[in-house]
């Protein structure tokens, strides 16, 4: 027999071997690792995740990996979420609009024997939840890439820490949908814990505030914060996994306030953060979005409530950015504003 005959030969054989070999493995599969604030049922599903910038990680072996995701269709079916999908370091953004998505991953794998696949929700809490189901694949195995005893960074934010409003290309702003443009994969937070080699957690909320939210919003993030569902503040959150160090950017819808009313709230919050995260390094930060005059009153008022308050320090943004959507850094933007966050922080 010719070798070429002998190579297709050969590459029929492994692919009927690899088709037998392939099998689905439940989304609560141990070997899948679950960062953020995640809901846990008792079926054989994933936990259900709400929040901006919350992902799953696992490695695999072999050409083939399928996913099946549940997405919760909220807005009488309206919603939808974006998920960044990240294959060996490659990252691609994708929009699941239907109850149950199947993502068929073969033709974004490079040839090797393994590969890393971590999945990070870009829309946030009010797009509804997303829950893994199952992943269909040879060999499933824990991921390498991000090991479970990794320090957590939480960044506590608004829209700005969202990652809301930061990608343009595909959708202008003014166009599409609520959500088209988030991009929380690329947000400050992410990459500020990716350069620290971390897992993240964005708590946050679009349009929220400390003691002022905007746009009618009927929650302020004291009274969320200890929940899952940030946005319909449901779902007790156990703190299981304290953060190592939490960054609290707020300030932005609330604009400027009473003094004395707003640098309360601060330590009040601050002592809840710390309740939750003992050991936690705890850094206030001014609001990379403000303009001059906001940004002076949050500096004033930063380091009031550092005065007042032990254990925790503050760090002031260098500029405005405003590049994105509605006065939002674009993602380039939060590039800049993760590399002043990241040489403070290191």
């Amino acid at each position: 027999m010719c070798r070429y005959c002998i190579a297709i030969v050969c590459a029929v054989l492994l692919a009927a071997c690899s088709q037998q070999a392939v099998r689905v493995y439940q989304g609560s599969d141990p070997n899948i690792q679950f960062v953020g604030r995640s809901l846990y049922t008792a079926d054989s599903v994933g936990p259900r995740q709400w929040a901006a910038g919350s992902y799953f990680a696992f490695a695999f072996e072999g050409q083939k990996c399928t996913l099946n995701i549940i997405d919760e269709q909220v807005w009488d079916g309206a919603g939808f979420n974006y998920l960044e999908l990240v294959i060996d370091g490659k990252n691609t953004r994708i929009c699941i609009d239907t109850t149950f998505n199947t993502l068929v991953l073969d033709t974004l794998l490079t040839i090797a024997p393994s590969h890393e696949v971590l999945v990070c929700k870009d829309t946030e809490a009010s797009h509804g939840y997303i829950q893994l189901h199952s992943v269909i694949t040879e060999k499933l195995r824990a991921s390498r890439v991000i090991p479970e005893c990794s320090p957590i960074v939480e960044f506590v934010g608004n829209s700005i820490t969202c990652g809301a409003e930061a990608y343009c290309d595909e959708v202008p702003y003014g166009t599409g949908r609520w959500g088209d443009r988030h991009l929380a994969y690329l947000a400050y937070g992410p990459r500020v814990a990716r350069m620290l080699g971390a897992r993240w957690m964005l708590t946050s909320v679009s349009g929220i505030g400390l003691i002022h939210s905007c746009c009618d919003m009927d929650i302020v993030m004291p009274q969320v914060y200890d929940k899952i569902s940030l946005r319909d503040n449901q779902y007790e959150y156990d703190f299981a996994e304290p953060a190592s160090i939490v960054c609290i950017c707020l300030g932005q819808n609330d604009g400027i306030q009473d003094s004395t009313e707003f640098c309360t709230a601060y330590v009040n919050f601050i002592d809840k953060v710390r309740h939750h995260n003992p050991d936690a390094r705890i850094v206030l930060l001014s609001s990379p979005m403000a303009d001059p005059a906001l940004r002076d009153w949050q500096e004033k008022m930063l380091l009031s409530v550092e005065a007042n308050v032990d254990s925790v320090e503050h760090f002031f943004f260098s500029q405005q950015w405003k590049n994105g959507g509605g006065d939002h850094p674009d993602y380039n933007e939060h590039a800049s504003i993760a590399r002043e966050l990241y040489n403070y922080i290191k």
